[in-house]
């Protein structure tokens, strides 16, 4: 039986974790293409590309939405994949865009992990399930045979829409919670209150009831949170995800003041110190 030339558009974090995940794996040819040449000649070599490839994977970052589709197509009509799988968190109706200009087998299925190194993000990778929203049921069910044959467990939803949105909420929803914690210090700092003694009671809840998690009020920073508001309110205009941006623009300023840094340096070694306690069962 013939192995799957399979191709990796993008090595940043996330292709990269991908291209060695499939290498490890044996049971696929693996390729991988990226824009900085040096990159691509780091991580794959001199290597002689295929013509056709049976599944290309897309992992480069969307920031607009017509400019992903527009660059997604012409690597399609250049590397004539037999399925395009994306792994980038899309706007809603990306995917479904890209299919109803080719008609190909296309499905997106994001990624799902930390960016703290590179054996984090493939750890991540084969822990999670890989969720699956396909333009047709062929396209998902191929996905899933693929994914499966690289040893992840697998679950497909009703289209793409479900698999973008959920990858755009897993994300914001934390953003959310980051920027209640902000609002909350704002609020304790205005009444003088001490906010590390303030959240103990939420801890102690948490503690029992695991509801209530604590998130540590600095500025949210990082590859995904602000990015996927921004991304979502391209698409959906909403007071709620603008209330994100600008919570988190005004704890730029606000984290400039060494009183506020502290206290907040305060609630974070707690929030951490409680994530680990759970994670060992304590």
């Amino acid at each position: 039986m013939a192995r799957e030339k399979v191709l990796i558009i993008g090595l940043g974090e996330v292709g990269r974790a991908l291209f060695e995940l499939f290498k490890e794996c044996g049971k696929f040819d693996v390729y991988g293409f990226d824009i900085d040449e040096e990159k691509m000649q780091s991580v794959v070599g001199d290597v002689e590309m295929p013509e056709t490839f049976d599944v290309m994977h897309i992992c480069y970052p969307c920031v607009d939405q017509e400019s992903f589709v527009k660059v997604t197509l012409d690597y399609m009509r250049r590397f004539k994949p037999k399925l395009t799988i994306i792994n980038s968190t899309v706007p809603p109706g990306a995917t479904w865009k890209i299919y109803e200009i080719t008609k190909s087998l296309v499905v997106h299925s994001p990624i799902r992990g930390m960016h703290k190194s590179l054996e984090t993000m493939k750890r991540d990778i084969m822990f999670w399930s890989k969720y699956v929203g396909g333009a047709t049921r062929e396209a998902a069910e191929l996905a899933k045979k693929h994914f499966e044959k690289l040893g992840l467990k697998v679950k497909i939803l009703k289209s793409p829409v479900e698999t973008e949105l959920a990858k755009l909420f897993e994300t914001i929803y934390r953003a959310w919670m980051i920027v209640c914690f902000q609002e909350m210090h704002r609020i304790s700092r205005y009444f003088g209150a001490d906010f590390d003694e303030v959240v103990d009671m939420i801890e102690d809840i948490h503690r029992v009831h695991f509801n209530k998690p604590l998130h540590y009020p600095g500025v949210i920073g990082g590859h995904c949170l602000i990015p996927n508001t921004e991304l979502l309110l391209k698409a959906y205009d909403s007071e709620f995800l603008r209330l994100i941006l600008k919570s988190n623009e005004k704890r730029i300023e606000e984290i400039k003041d060494k009183g506020v840094r502290e206290e907040v340096e305060k609630v974070r070694k707690r929030a951490e110190k409680l994530e680990m306690e759970l994670s060992r069962g304590v």
